[in-house]
């Protein structure tokens, strides 16, 4: 078994200002995050690097995209203060798990702040394969995972990085500035050879965030 999670979020400044009393310093946060590892099944990856029509590859590839998106949201978090540390337990939350432990693990993490519903959040992420850049981002990936080992887990992580920042374009257009942004990649061999890994105060691209995550897997015997 494989279990991956987030133990404490620390934000040092939550993007947003108060103004005298008529305006509190704090925001609602909103968290997306992203995960693929070479054991994950992912179909629409799996048929598009098999497909060699264009306009077939490119319908798999936005069905590919429009499925990384689902359940990917996190609740939001509400009333987030500048140097704030949020606690997911303590346990921690497990973002990812299976029975399989994976060789490869790569991690895509976006916090943004944003006052919008469930619905309307979603919507807008649907924006994502209708975004301009799509296209080039389509024609151009069977070109990134040319002699990949694993070429659906190469276009996995492709697709999840491609997501995260038009994930972050699109919001920051409507007025939701972004809060942090993460991308980080692990090995078996290197980072959790036993099995085990934590991390404190992990610092995102920002550096704006500083993340706790842990990683717990063994052999199991089913």
């Amino acid at each position: 078994m494989f279990y991956f999670r987030i133990n404490k979020l620390k934000i040092l400044d939550n993007r947003t200002s108060g103004f005298l009393f008529f305006k509190k310093d704090v925001l609602n946060v909103k968290i997306i995050s992203f995960i693929t590892t070479d054991n994950m099944d992912l179909p629409d990856l799996g048929d598009w690097v098999a497909e060699n029509d264009p306009l077939k590859k490119k319908a798999l590839l936005k069905a590919a995209v429009t499925n990384l998106l689902a359940s990917r949201i996190l609740t939001p978090i509400e009333h987030v203060k500048d140097q704030q540390t949020i606690f997911f337990g303590d346990t921690g939350y497990v973002l990812y798990e299976s029975k399989a432990i994976p060789n490869d693990f790569n991690w895509c993490f976006v916090a943004v702040k944003s006052n919008r519903g469930e619905r309307e959040l979603g919507q807008l992420l649907g924006g994502v394969v209708a975004d301009p850049e799509f296209d080039s981002f389509a024609g151009n990936l069977a070109t990134l995972i040319v002699g990949a080992v694993n070429p659906v887990f190469s276009a996995g992580v492709a697709v999840a990085k491609f997501t995260t920042g038009v994930i972050s374009k699109i919001l920051e257009n409507q007025g939701d500035d972004q809060v942090g942004l993460l991308y980080m990649s692990l090995d078996r061999a290197e980072h959790y050879p036993h099995g085990i890994r934590n991390s404190d105060d992990a610092p995102d691209l920002t550096g704006n965030l500083l993340i706790d995550y842990a990683i717990f897997a063994f052999e199991s015997s089913q």
